[in-house]
């Protein structure tokens, strides 16, 4: 059977292509955007002004050329006026013709000479229309502005047309146009070096915080990333990312403990198991059946629990781990704890279990409730008290004891792993390994409570006193 090859799709080959670009490049291109826009804005705002500008300076020179023959015309008439006479500056740019009162060219510019009317604006006597038309002068064709003025002489009603080139005023914003642009194109290469540069001083610290944590290696968590000074931004990552490199050492400080201390203990069942058959296999007489029997079932059973434990610690550790939350009466957890403790010959178990709900995970707030009464079982001289209730919105599971308690100094440090109350070594637990404790604390942090060892002011009860705190009827 051939076998068909598809080749690599082009999305994937490109992907590398459209990666996106870094913050340097890309707040240098934002800001050479901002400048370019700006310079933008500003040049047709500036444009625009001079347009204006010039155009209305236009209008004032045909209007103020327009007033002299006007003003000429009303004292003397227009009868002894020449082209030359109205000639105001001797080129094209600048132009004036009169017309009588039937409209018809009386006299005109040179170089409108036999011109028709350049205008059919007829504004009475006192009155002017401005206007902009596209007039054809000495064989060139542009856009004038044109000024027609009425006025009443000797001889009858006249109108006079003044009309002004505006080549000037386009010929002026184009070079002010091409001025700008020129000017624009370096200024906005000088501003993109500028930025590019100076975005890049200033993360020079997390380049260099960023050096620092690269060179960091598991091995030596000791190090830690330089603080700038000030309170900016890059001071406050420094100090969080060496609190984080705190909290990572400590961390792995607390695992390789935790490694340590469970491979001691996962040790020495196995130890006496392999003691034990090498004994039978060497000595066969030294050591009968069911005593072989004995030690391997109990340390079998030691070893099982210990790996449960370190289980349900690895599961408590776990922040993804979402087990089912369900409606739980933790005074029914008490009363069955208590029962399944009286069943300890010599021990007097006293319950006090007022009505609790709270909501969370069944199996596990089992274990913690049943590790506090093993925990008071083993400590205890002759009684124990569980006591459930309620206070500032907490649900509370109270475990107490007449044994010989915890002293101040190790309350904390006794839900740590591994870690035994003296006592316990001489009680028989067996097995425990430290872990009950531990287990405890870890299943109230899963549930959002805790766990505490308080002094006790009970003198029926002058031992250890231990307290689950839960949320009342929340989750986690």
């Amino acid at each position: 059977m051939a076998l068909s090859v598809r080749p690599p799709s082009y999305s994937g080959a490109m992907r590398g292509v459209r990666r996106r670009p870094g913050l340097r490049v890309r707040t240098t291109f934002v800001a050479v955007v901002a400048v370019a826009v700006t310079l933008v804005v500003a040049g047709v705002v500036v444009i625009l002004l001079l347009n204006w500008s010039l155009d209305k300076s236009t209008t004032e020179d045909a209007r103020g050329a327009a007033r002299q023959v006007v003003n000429e015309i009303a004292r003397e008439g227009a009868g002894d006026l020449t082209g030359n006479d109205i000639a105001s500056t001797g080129d094209s740019a600048s132009v004036i013709q009169v017309l009588d009162r039937t409209g018809r060219p009386l006299t005109s510019d040179p170089a409108l000479a036999g011109r028709p009317p350049l205008t059919a604006a007829r504004p009475a006597p006192g009155q002017e229309v401005v206007e902009t038309t596209s007039l054809n002068v000495d064989g060139v064709d542009g856009d004038f502005r044109l000024v027609s003025m009425g006025v009443r002489g000797p001889g009858g009603p006249y109108v006079v047309v003044s009309a002004r080139s505006l080549a000037p005023v386009t010929e002026a914003s184009a070079r002010l146009s091409l001025l700008l642009a020129l000017a624009g194109l370096p200024l906005l290469a000088i501003s993109a070096l500028a930025v590019y540069r100076a975005v890049g001083s200033a993360l020079w610290p997390v380049e260099r915080m960023r050096r620092n944590v690269a060179e960091i290696s598991t091995r030596d968590l000791g190090r830690r990333v330089e603080v700038p000074p000030g309170g900016d931004a890059f001071h406050r990552l420094a100090t969080t990312l060496n609190g984080m490199l705190d909290r990572l050492a400590s961390a792995q400080s607390a695992q390789r403990r935790f490694v340590a201390d469970a491979s001691h203990e996962l040790r020495s069942p196995l130890n006496t198991i392999t003691t034990a058959l090498e004994v039978r296999e060497h000595h066969p007489g030294a050591m009968p059946d069911d005593e072989l029997r004995r030690v391997v079932s109990t340390e079998t059973a030691r070893l099982r629990e210990l790996v449960d434990d370190l289980l349900l610690l690895a599961r408590t550790d776990d922040t993804t781990d979402n087990p089912p939350h369900t409606e739980i009466d933790l005074d029914d957890l008490a009363h069955a704890e208590a029962d399944r403790a009286r069943a300890t010959v010599g021990l007097s178990v006293e319950v006090r279990a007022s009505p609790v709900k709270v909501r969370g995970h069944a199996g596990q707030l089992r274990r913690a409730v049943r590790n506090l009464v093993d925990n008071a079982r083993e400590h205890a001289r002759s009684r124990i008290r569980v006591r459930t209730g309620v206070a500032d919105g907490y649900a509370l599971v109270e475990v107490s004891d007449d044994g010989p308690g915890v002293p101040e100094a190790d309350r904390r440090r006794i839900f740590e792993r591994f870690v035994r109350r003296d006592d316990s070594r001489h009680h028989g637990a067996g097995g425990s390994a430290g872990l009950g404790l531990a287990i405890v604390a870890g299943i109230a942090a899963r549930h959002g409570g805790t766990a505490e060892c308080l002094a006790s002011t009970d003198g029926v009860y002058p031992g250890a006193c231990f307290r689950l705190s839960l949320p009342l009827g929340g989750d986690r």
